[in-house]
């Protein structure tokens, strides 16, 4: 049986925690082994020497926008249940999870709730798409990019409602408190003044 990293000296900080630092180090193996596999298949090949920063920007939103779909949407909640629990919901109608299990499946369930977690693997897919086939993901890339915008516009158009309707209750609260509001005499010689010749 192998003994867990947290049980090992190097790794005596981790002692009393149940972090899953092995299976992590599984996570983390892969990822380097599938990009490392990339690149190697990739050698000898045309690799774009950078991104523009166009594509920076585009492949960078589109990161951001798809990592929330994978960890948070409930359109992907069957990818995730295997490796979290359901707790709720969310503003901006995304899920609230958490990890369960023990091991690779709590690790996963780590990575996969979690859209910081998540970014790195995004957006190392959409790098290396862009690197064989940088037309078709920046077409991908768009649409993502594209409702991330959207996704802020809603956010911005619910932001300026919400205000509205605090001004109006507060406006509501305070003529039922202090009564009509009557212009004062200071008022009235602005009055007067903004109608002279």
């Amino acid at each position: 049986m192998l003994t867990p990293l947290q049980d090992r000296p190097f790794f005596a900080g981790y002692r009393d925690e149940e972090t899953p630092l092995g299976s992590y180090a599984l996570l983390l193996g892969a990822y380097g082994t599938v990009l490392g596999g990339f690149l190697g298949w990739r050698h000898g090949r045309a690799l774009p020497v950078r991104l523009t920063l166009r594509d920076a920007l585009l492949l960078g939103v589109a990161t951001h926008k798809l990592s929330r779909i994978l960890a948070r949407d409930f359109v992907t909640s069957p990818l995730r249940a295997p490796f979290v629990r359901y707790e709720g919901t969310r503003p901006a109608a995304e899920v609230s999870e958490s990890p369960r299990g023990h091991g690779l499946r709590r690790a996963v369930g780590d990575l996969v709730s979690c859209t910081f977690c998540m970014g790195p693997w995004v957006a190392g897919a959409l790098v290396c798409a862009h690197a064989v086939r940088p037309r078709e993901t920046r077409l991908v890339a768009s649409i993502f990019a594209l409702t991330a915008v959207s996704d802020f516009l809603h956010r911005a158009y619910e932001w300026v409602g919400e205000g509205l309707k605090r001004t109006r209750r507060s406006a509501r609260a305070m003529e039922v408190s202090e009564g009509p509001v009557v212009p004062g005499p200071s008022q009235d010689s602005r009055e007067s003044w903004a109608t002279m010749p």
